[in-house]
């Protein structure tokens, strides 16, 4: 099958299962959530590739210095939105209570399946796959859709967040060529976020 119908049609299906993943009910959101990065998963191994290497002391300082910058980021973020628009804060804090991990399961989905599937589909797989194409900056190209896909969720935080690491994550996948870098790093944001170090 062409590649660009295959790229087109992944994205497709992408937005359509997070959509449903986004919906907000709390006892469906883990478990449709996970079974939509097992897809995406499946898609990006059977159509790209990946490159991993040993990790080396100088992609450490990425993984860490870029995790933290993330985190840092975030905070500010939610201080700004808390003082800004109060009411907006109230519904990141909805939000926050759906998506953040509450069973054993859930910790062991966020690092082994979600987070891995969003690194491998969008920076692995459709920022790849674009620079196969060379039209405009596949780092960027490769964002906006990751982003796009985020606004399902309705939580603005999310979005901007979803821009600047997918910024971040992309360029320090290019950067170092090795796709440990960008993965540990996300794991490394997230659970600084969602277990570590909470903001909500």
């Amino acid at each position: 099958m062409n590649q660009k119908i295959i790229l087109l049609s992944s994205l497709l299906l992408a937005h359509s299962l997070l959509f449903i993943s986004f919906v907000h009910y709390p006892e469906t959101f883990w478990p449709v959530f996970t079974i939509t990065l097992s897809i995406l998963i499946f898609i990006s191994n059977t159509t790209g590739s990946l490159v991993f290497k040993k990790i080396t002391s100088t992609d450490t300082v990425y993984i860490v210095a870029s995790a933290i910058f993330l985190y840092l980021l975030s905070y500010v973020g939610i201080q700004l939105i808390q003082w800004l628009t109060p009411s907006l804060f109230e519904d990141m804090e909805q939000f926050y209570d759906i998506v953040q991990p509450a069973k054993a399961w859930h910790y062991i989905s966020l690092v082994l399946i979600v987070i891995p599937g969003e690194e491998i589909y969008w920076r692995g797989y459709i920022q790849q796959q674009f620079k196969k194409y060379k039209k405009g900056d596949t780092i960027i190209i490769a964002t906006l859709l990751y982003a796009v896909a985020h606004l399902y969720s309705g939580a603005p935080l999310l979005i901007v967040a979803a821009l600047v690491g997918g910024v971040i994550w992309g360029w320090i996948y290019e950067k170092r060529g090795n796709f440990w870098v960008p993965l540990l790093s996300h794991i490394l944001y997230d659970l600084l976020i969602l277990v570590f170090i909470p903001l909500l």
